[in-house]
């Protein structure tokens, strides 16, 4: 199994976008996956640092701007508005697709949660349909005429209430039958949730186009006990050929030699790995 790897863009040294595509490019890296610099606004500063390193876009993390199933309705307005300007953008940059919480912002931020309205309906239930709706009918047919996907992240309950596992994110690209809604495999959160991680991949491979890599610590893989070469069996049953990127908590920084340690004992667990 050939690895391809990635890493996310607060991980790496440097003051400026093109510093730091210059560094994930010395480290041997294929492509950076953009953060803090996933804005329409900086479009072209993205596309000099490529040019200059020879760097691809694996995705585009945005970390503002997409609180969906919002209680309010022009949090909701503005939330699909800025999902389309990040499909369009990722779709002109060659990326992968734009990552996805559905309800990390109302946990986390200053979301507002749709009210209970039991016995008639829940405010899981309201939010499970609402966002539906707006993917079905706003997301996905943008998504559709640029080119690109929006890939839905699970990640574990403190963070996000729903979704947790990569089994729910896949019902919502069931519930939303476009093959631009997809989702992914976030190894940390997926120590939390899952019951077996590498089955995880294997049930809902139809659906998954990309890999979050880290530790049962959130450190770099080989930091802990997560059995990379059973997720990487699972990978490689699945056919798998997405980017596997490096992704630890949001602001660490890690040093290069450590990064290079990771990779090559992912390649010599790949290499073992029968395909």
């Amino acid at each position: 199994m050939k690895l391809r790897f990635s890493i996310r863009e607060p991980m790496v040294e440097g003051d400026t976008l093109e510093a730091k595509c210059e560094s994930v490019a010395r480290l041997g890296l294929e492509a950076i996956e953009l953060a803090e610099s996933s804005q329409p606004a900086r479009l072209d500063e993205i596309r000099s640092a490529l040019d200059a390193t020879g760097l691809a876009v694996s995705m585009l993390c945005p970390t503002h701007g997409m609180a969906l199933p919002d209680a309010r309705r022009q949090v909701r307005d503005a939330a699909i508005a800025t999902t389309k300007e990040q499909l369009t953008q990722a779709a002109e940059l060659g990326a992968g697709g734009v990552i996805f919480h559905p309800t990390i912002g109302l946990q986390l931020g200053n979301g507002q949660r749709i009210p209970d309205l039991s016995p008639l309906h829940t405010a899981e239930d309201l939010e499970h349909r609402l966002l539906h709706e707006i993917l079905r009918a706003e997301i996905a047919p943008h998504a559709e005429q640029c080119g690109a996907r929006l890939v839905i992240e699970s990640v574990n309950r403190y963070e996000q209430w729903w979704t947790r596992t990569v089994g729910e994110a896949a019902e919502i690209c069931i519930a939303v039958g476009s093959p631009h809604i997809v989702t992914m495999a976030d190894l940390f959160h997926m120590h939390i949730e899952e019951t077996d991680i590498a089955q995880a991949i294997r049930d809902h491979g139809s659906h998954i186009v990309y890999v979050h890599l880290a530790d049962s610590n959130r450190e770099l893989p080989g930091a802990r006990s997560m059995d990379y070469r059973a997720v990487l069996q699972a990978l490689s049953d699945i056919d798998y050929q997405g980017y596997c990127t490096f992704a630890l908590a949001p602001s660490d920084q890690v040093s290069p030699d450590a990064v290079r340690e990771s990779m090559d004992l992912l390649n010599e667990l790949a290499a073992s790995v029968a395909s």
